[in-house]
């Protein structure tokens, strides 16, 4: 009876240790086969795009997502086993399906990056510290100030700067795209690819003739859109209408028939920055058109495609004043009475501010 009973236990024991051993052949050939190339015939190059401070799960998840691996879990797995140190260099990579997971890692942490990715964002300014500022998008992108400066102080040849005054720096022009360049290119070829673009977007939409219609040359068009683009809220980046911009452009051509100031608080903010003085409304600045009738000097941040084609074709309105509430709806109006009643029920904390 106690032989019987030993040799069912050792049929048992033999039938878990085969179960595991089963169990871990294939998790071992799950692993094997989740590391290899999605496939190995596709030679497509995707970029990815590595950012400071991405953890390994991100880059795997990125990875996937891309359908560039397999599996995410065999990528970290990988890693692990290995002791892999999984920092990874900022820069954006040529990854191909045709790679394996162990092929996609070791160009991720040991190689050069294929290129870099320089983010220029529409409403930025030329200088300053926030991260909108063409200065801090060369800057992230790995640029010393010395880099930089000479970018700012190059001269460059460029449709858009058609009727731009001579002396005029790059404030308005550096046209807010991301921009895929070769590891080894300046900050100089970084601009030249903004401009680029931008004489592409004025050319495709006809700006300069559309602004003409409206009586602006293409740099006073520029200007009058890089405020709205400042005055505006809610409008996507990218999109190639929006009713509000077009709305505040409308307010603004009107004001200048009736011969009023356009009286836009963003231009004042600009100017008192631009000094390194407090905000004032009464700010003594050519930039300031809360004292000054007209347009400002030039640009006063980069005009974004919704705000270019605001100027170019606004809504035909009676408004002459309108203003963004503490709830970031923009209200408009066609009187004094009626914008001060906007002003009360609507903008009680966003008007207290300079």
């Amino acid at each position: 009876m106690q032989i019987r009973k030993s040799r069912k236990w050792m049929i048992v024991v033999a039938g878990l240790v085969a179960v595991l051993g089963l169990s871990a052949a294939a998790g071992a050939g799950w692993y094997i086969h989740n590391l290899s190339a999605v496939n190995t015939g596709d030679q497509t190059v995707t970029r990815v795009n590595i950012t400071s401070g991405m953890t390994a799960p991100q880059v795997a998840s990125a990875l996937e997502e891309k359908k560039l691996i397999r599996s995410r879990y065999a990528f970290l797995g990988y890693i692990k086993l290995k002791r892999i140190d999984a920092r990874f260099n900022v820069g954006v990579y040529a990854v191909k399906p045709s790679q394996s997971t162990p092929e996609i890692i070791k160009h991720l942490i040991d190689g050069q990056s294929d290129e870099m990715a320089v983010r220029f964002y529409p409403d930025g300014t030329l200088r300053g510290k926030d991260y909108r500022s063409v200065e801090s998008a060369l800057k992230k992108a790995g640029y010393n100030d010395a880099d930089i400066e000479s970018a700012f102080k190059a001269d460059y040849d460029s449709y858009v700067f058609k009727s731009r005054p001579a002396g005029a720096d790059l404030e308005g022009f550096v046209y807010g795209d991301t921009y895929f360049m070769s590891g080894d290119a300046t900050a100089k070829s970084a601009i030249q690819r903004a401009l680029a673009e931008f004489d592409q977007v004025a050319r495709k939409n006809n700006l300069e003739e559309k602004f003409k219609k409206r009586g602006l040359t293409l740099y006073q068009g520029i200007t009058l859109a890089s405020i709205v683009q400042k005055e505006s809220i809610g409008c996507g980046v990218g999109t190639e209408v929006c009713e509000d911009q077009r709305k505040i452009a409308s307010v603004f051509y009107n004001r200048m028939k009736a011969g009023m100031n356009l009286g836009s608080d963003v231009t004042y903010q600009y100017a008192a920055d631009k000094m390194g003085v407090t905000r004032d409304t009464q700010l003594d600045s050519p930039y300031n058109t809360r004292v000054h009738k007209g347009l400002p000097p030039g640009p006063i941040a980069t005009p974004g495609l919704s705000a270019l084609n605001a100027v170019a074709d606004p809504a035909q309105t009676d408004y002459l004043f309108f203003l963004s509430g503490d709830d970031n709806v923009t209200y408009f109006a066609k009187t004094d009475a009626e914008h001060t009643a906007n002003t009360k029920a609507h903008c009680h904390q966003k008007c207290q501010q300079s």
